[in-house]
């Protein structure tokens, strides 16, 4: 079950989430960034720090949105990723298309500096 937290910082959405990105998780994932896509929220900070288990599937879905919210200007950070996650992202061939950060604060403070 994946748990997921908006919280609205600035000019960014930062998405807290737990748990796991399985199939049910997927969905879950989609519709969140799907709502900050169409309340304007150009903007979004995904953290992954208590997310223990993601799918190809759930990486397909970041990529897909961070495209998305690339074409309207707006961008999406990743913070918290784990050892097990950078690794996945490695050989999905898809860890340079993201920007990581330590915390939810430098990934905040980098949309503010850029505003």
């Amino acid at each position: 079950m994946l748990r997921i937290e908006k919280i609205d910082q600035g000019l960014a959405s930062v998405l807290r989430l737990e748990g796991e990105i399985d199939e049910d998780g997927v969905k879950e994932l989609r519709i969140a960034l799907l709502n900050c896509l169409k309340t304007g929220g150009s903007n979004v900070v995904v953290n992954l720090r208590d997310v223990g288990y993601i799918s190809y599937m759930g990486i397909g879905v970041l990529v897909e949105r961070l495209r998305q919210f690339r074409a309207l200007n707006g961008d999406m950070k990743l913070v918290g990723i784990s050892l097990y996650i950078e690794r996945l992202f490695r050989m999905a061939g898809v860890k340079s298309l993201f920007d990581t950060y330590e915390s939810e604060g430098q990934a905040v403070q980098v949309f503010q500096e850029a505003a």
